[in-house]
């Protein structure tokens, strides 16, 4: 295994933040050692000099210090708000559609926790607009689980027993359950780098929550939320992790006063 100094020089050779791993580095080591081993490297000298003179060692590399972590319905609070606050809200100011951009979505939980909320807020909101929601990773296997729609038994932990009924099925035989195939008929599941240039949009509700922020610093993540935010339509909503801060130079977001994960784009003066 990996040692933490050793873990820190690979981290500052990337411009990643060690406070972003401390608690996760366990998984992200491992890999790391995996892959210095199919390289023959017992050095990190000799494992950086191949990362930067080769664009697929460098891409695997990268990948190492993916982190994947996730449930469905993380921060319950949160989706107790979106339900019964926010998208309501959005629903009645935006009566032509929402569009809704899940970025960083690994293996699907999120888009389909949100795909879950709509269907609950459309009971309760007369004429509820469609919604579409793109959900975007860089890991294709990831996007390969979300498409499949099975999930094991811990993702589950914060879903409501009632909704766990209505949309999920478990699996003959695993510690699996199968997701209803009708809440991903409003998504649309693709690659994306957080790094690169977002998708068009524009977006009515962003969901940007521990991964760019979080595993990212310095001038990357200031350029990368940059171009998220401006994707962002005025009155929409940006949402991000529980434990995560805004850069200091940012587009005029203002911080909700009824949830602290949530950021609205203020709409132009009438």
């Amino acid at each position: 295994m990996l040692s933490d100094p050793e873990f820190k020089a690979l981290l500052q050779y990337a411009d990643r933040p060690w406070a972003g791993y401390r608690k996760v580095r366990k998984g992200v080591k491992k890999r790391l050692r995996r892959h210095m081993r199919n390289l023959h490297c017992t050095a990190i000298e000799d494992y950086l000099a191949k990362v930067g003179q080769d664009a697929a060692v460098r891409a695997v590399f990268e990948q190492c210090l993916t982190v994947t972590i996730s449930r469905f319905f993380r921060d319950r609070l949160l989706w107790d708000y979106l339900q019964t606050c926010l998208l309501p809200e959005l629903a009645g100011c935006f009566q032509e559609g929402l569009g809704c951009w899940s970025a960083g979505c690994a293996n699907g939980e999120e888009p389909h926790s949100l795909s879950m909320v709509w269907e609950a807020v459309r009971v309760t909101v007369p004429l509820a607009p469609p919604m579409r929601i793109l959900a975007t990773d860089a890991d294709e296997n990831c996007l390969q689980r979300a498409k499949n729609g099975i999930y094991p038994h811990s993702s589950l932990k914060e879903v409501p027993e009632s909704t766990r009924r209505r949309w999920f099925t478990r699996v003959k035989g695993k510690q699996q359950w199968k997701m209803d195939a009708r809440l991903s008929k409003r998504i649309c599941f693709g690659g994306h780098q957080l790094l690169d240039a977002p998708p068009p949009g524009p977006f009515h509700l962003i969901f940007l929550r521990n991964n760019l922020l979080t595993y990212y610093q310095g001038k990357l993540r200031q350029d990368a939320f940059q171009g998220i935010a401006e994707r962002l339509i005025p009155g929409g909503a940006l949402i991000i992790g529980s434990h995560e801060q805004l850069p200091s130079r940012r587009p005029p977001l203002r911080r909700d006063a009824a949830c602290p994960w949530v950021y609205r784009m203020p709409a132009p003066p009438q």
